[in-house]
Parts: C-alpha cells; structure tokens; sequence
C-alpha cells in the first residue's frame, strides 16, 4: 500500500495532519506582530526568510473557538495550489511528529492514528478557502 508523509499537530485537544510536502519549516516562538482590525483566524506577522509572513490559526480555520488567539508553534506551509499557491505560517500548539497515511484519508478528511481521530488537511483547498 502506499502511503503519504503527514506532519501531525495538535490543536488544543484535536490533532490534525498537514501534508509534510507543503511544509517548510517548524518554528517554535516566531515573534508575532499582530494587525490591528484583522478578521478572525488572523494572528498576525512574523518574518520568515525576510520577509513578511500571514500567520493564520489553524484551529479558527478549521472552525475551532479558541481561547488563545497567539499559538506557540509555526508550521510554514504552502496554501493553495498552482498560481494561487502562497507561503504562509498556520499557528498551531504543537508539532508532533510526521506520519503515514493512506491517500484515501485525504479525500475521507480524517484518519486514525494511534487510535486518536486526527483531521486531515487539504492545504490546497484550505489555500482557496482563506
């Protein structure tokens, strides 16, 4: 069977999985910079490779309520796909570790592991979404 590498995060008490090959870099304790009157799921800038980088929470896109609005854990990742395609950093709790996943569990949009339901995310369509 083949498999897709998946990086595992946790959202407050949820996990979700990001497709590892739109990741480019974990970044614990980027400095945030927020945006006064940004709309909800915006956290704010950070500077990634010199330049200005949207942080979003991940947990708000995915139509969690949190509580805390600053995660303390960046996943730079692309969003999107083909021309629309753009770096951003999706805030997060924690990065876990990289899985593998069955391709199916894409399309399913959730998958077990370690017998923990995680929620997995189409970064494409979450791109055209945000």
């Amino acid at each position: 069977m083949t498999t897709t590498p998946y990086l595992l995060v946790r959202l407050g008490e949820r996990l979700a999985a990001l497709p590892a090959l739109a990741v480019r870099r974990v970044v614990r304790g980027a400095r945030l910079h927020p945006l006064p009157g940004a709309g909800p799921g915006l956290v704010g800038l950070a500077e990634f490779a010199g330049e200005p980088l949207a942080i979003l929470d991940l947990a708000q896109l995915l139509g969690d309520e949190r509580e805390n609005n600053r995660p303390p854990v960046t996943v730079v990742t692309w969003l999107g796909s083909g021309a629309d395609r753009e770096l951003v950093g999706l805030g997060v709790d924690d990065a876990i570790e990289v899985v593998e996943l069955d391709p199916a569990a894409l399309a399913l949009g959730q998958a077990l592991v370690g017998g923990r339901p995680v929620v997995v995310v189409d970064t494409e369509r979450l791109g055209a979404a945000a």
